[in-house]
């Protein structure tokens, strides 16, 4: 039967009787409070079946053995036996005793309750009608208390069961057992210590009946505690798995996270360092290359301008790789590395990069030396700032002025305001566009071709905790505004 039974906890009120309740039912702490057990397979109640065919056998085979060997004695006893005169008795105990016992065998744990209701109307039959077999009867009765205490989901209705049948039975033998005393001393012609001796069979008789219906309320008690607490392992165990391969997942994601970043950094670190020497080199060379005639001590200082591009390029780019590597066998040595502030991205991204706002007017004066017009202000009084915050104004300005030659030519203004705010620092670069019509055809097909010099500067930007505006000028032109904490608040 399925479906849940009433409880009688609420009935209970000192923690011991409710203990005790729980334990009469085969509960525990351990055991799930909404798990029930599952029904048995197909394979289990074609095995019910042949148990039951063979206990059928069997009964039917101890009754016969019994009759052989009574075959000597008093007919009238045998007849007895056979209740030849009442038809409808031997019918009971010769058949529906059996038939009864093979049912309840056969369809003991898909129906535990009604089962064990339907067995105990037999063994009671068996002793009313006096049945011959008293083996197999009496191990098929204790199967089937052991299967309504371990397969039944009726926890209560159960419980009361087996405990009225351990009652009744218990009872039962002891009456029996008081009963053959009594008249085995009163009518008995023994001497007394044969009727001592049959009194203390009487007695042994007793307390084996006492310890089968208990031993069996205790095994299927038993057996379903251990199938609880087997489920709420299998439970936990599948949880445990589905943990681990979450956690296997997530690390990968984080692994693949990691090989981006990496990638989105080491792609940052070479483009803020080539483009922008590579970017002046070329100014450095189209003014030596005007100059080369006219004015040749010009053009030379040009060719040493863009010689000493090259060379402080290859020196970046080498600290570049020196730092790629450190980190690497810092990574395999499994020492951490220090965070820059940006989330997934290690120390490695701004190492290399020891530029700082000090630097900023170091840089204003070598765009110059090449070439470039360039207005620069600050405002406010210089504050400390961390080195987070000062790489990533060093190197958007760098980019910017980078994007102002690129797109709007050598002779292009560029005004640079530095801001020293109350929270942060504001950097406002602005230039006027292209000043002529080639530099703006060159300017559209470069913009086409990429933009990763603005996606730097964001990713910059965010790492310190700040953001970058870029826009177009009203009046033609592009303006860049960083604006960034002094120190990065996580």
């Amino acid at each position: 039967m399925s479906g849940a039974a009433p409880s009688l906890e609420p009935m209970i009120s000192s923690p011991r009787g409710s203990d005790l309740w729980q334990r009469l039912q085969g509960l525990d702490a351990e055991h799930p409070s909404d798990w029930q057990r599952p029904g048995p397979s197909r394979r289990a109640l074609r095995t019910d079946i042949i148990v039951a065919l063979i206990a059928v056998g069997l009964m039917v085979f101890s009754n016969w053995a019994v009759l052989e060997l009574r075959k000597g004695a008093d007919p009238s006893e045998v007849g007895a036996l056979l209740h030849d005169e009442d038809p409808a008795a031997a019918l009971v105990g010769m058949v529906l005793v059996p038939a009864m016992y093979g049912v309840a065998i056969a369809l003991r744990r898909r129906f535990p309750l009604w089962m064990l209701v339907l067995s105990t109307v037999a063994f009671v039959s068996a002793f009313a009608f006096t049945y011959l077999d008293t083996v197999v009867t009496q191990i098929g009765y204790f199967l089937l208390i052991f299967t309504a205490g371990a397969w039944s989901n009726q926890r209560v209705m159960v419980t009361l069961l087996r405990i009225a049948i351990t009652v009744g039975m218990t009872v039962w033998a002891v009456v029996d057992a008081f009963t053959r005393a009594t008249l085995l001393f009163a009518f008995s012609e023994s001497s007394d210590s044969e009727n001592w001796i049959s009194s203390v069979f009487t007695a042994y008789t007793l307390l084996i009946n006492v310890l089968y219906f208990i031993g069996a309320f205790w095994f299927g008690n038993s057996d379903y505690r251990r199938a609880g607490q087997r489920a709420a392992l299998e439970e936990r165990t599948r949880e445990l798995e589905e943990y681990a391969e979450a956690l296997a997942d997530e690390r990968k994601r984080v692994g693949e996270q990691a090989i981006r970043l990496d990638r989105v950094r080491i792609a940052r670190e070479l483009h803020d360092v080539v483009a922008h020497h590579v970017s002046l080199m070329g100014l450095q060379a189209a003014a030596a290359r005007r100059t080369a005639e006219t004015s040749p001590e010009k053009s030379q200082q040009a060719l040493l301008g863009v010689e000493q591009s090259a060379r402080v390029a290859i020196e970046e780019l080498h600290s570049l790789l020196t730092t790629l590597r450190s980190a690497d066998a810092d990574d395999a040595d499994g020492a951490p590395a220090p965070d820059d502030g940006a989330p997934g991205v290690q120390a490695g991204a701004s190492a290399p990069s020891t530029h700082t706002v000090e630097q900023v007017p170091a840089l204003i004066e070598e765009l110059r030396g090449a070439g470039m017009r360039v207005e620069f202000s600050t405002f406010g009084e210089p504050r400390p700032v961390s080195p987070l915050t000062g790489i990533a104004v060093y190197r958007v300005l760098q980019e910017a002025l980078t994007n102002t030659r690129k797109h709007a030519g050598p002779e292009a203004p560029a005004d640079v305001r530095l801001r020293y705010l109350e929270r942060g620092i504001e950097l406002d670069v602005t230039d006027d566009g292209p000043a002529s019509f080639a530099h703006a055809a060159a300017a559209k097909h470069t913009n086409s071709a990429g933009g990763l010099g603005l996606v730097g500067m964001r990713e910059r930007a965010r790492a310190a905790g700040g953001e970058v505006t870029t826009s177009k000028r009203g009046g033609g032109g592009f303006r860049v505004l960083l604006r960034v904490p002094y120190d990065r608040q996580v």
